[in-house]
């Protein structure tokens, strides 16, 4: 006899999973490190500018490639795909800079950016291609670099300087998040 949530899940569609909604992309993670001294960064900016909002978790610091979407549950085969279209990427080192704090007009999300990078929209693409060849749809949006160091935050006057951080980038990782729970790093890939 088939029991009665293994029936409705038949019926109904894969059953929810119990982690609730997990959020997969494709991001840069800043090693400890860096970490530290993006918070210092973010911390001056709070100091010279307060937010009145929640400020970022150092150890929550990334720079998001694709955002692939929320899932409850989040399908075994998004997550396979996923891990293939990273494996069509060949990563190369390069270097990113931080250099100012900003906001998001109307939305709440203090970031901290930099001036342009080539190597980095290479990747962007290359990783976007990659995952359009096994049917993964990402989130797209215009691709604006930055990592949040804030929600709910006040706008700033515009762009705020800082010391500048440099980022030297060996590779990216494909991401699950789980609310209430540190991310998951599923895959690494690291530049030769």
């Amino acid at each position: 006899m088939i029991p009665p949530a293994a029936m409705q899940a038949d019926l109904l569609g894969a059953a929810p999973s119990p982690d609730g909604v997990q959020r997969l992309f494709f991001a840069l993670v800043p090693p400890l490190p860096l970490q530290e001294r993006l918070a210092a960064a973010a911390a001056e900016v709070e100091r010279s500018h307060p937010s009145g909002g929640r400020p970022g978790k150092p150890d929550r610091y990334h720079l998001t490639l694709h955002f692939l979407g929320d899932f409850d549950p989040l399908p075994p085969s998004l997550r396979e795909a996923a891990r293939a279209a990273g494996d069509a990427v060949a990563p190369r080192r390069f270097e990113l800079v931080f250099d100012h704090a900003a906001n998001f007009a109307g939305n709440g999300v203090r970031w901290l950016g930099g001036p342009p990078s080539d190597a980095l929209q290479a990747l962007w693409g290359e990783l976007g291609e990659a995952l359009a060849r096994r049917g993964i749809r990402a989130v797209r949006q215009a691709f604006v670099p930055h990592l949040t160091i804030a929600m709910g935050a006040r706008p700033l006057p515009g762009p705020v300087a800082i010391d500048p951080v440099s980022w030297p980038v060996d590779g990216f990782a494909l991401v699950l998040a789980r609310p209430g729970r540190p991310y998951e790093i599923l895959q690494r890939w690291s530049a030769a």
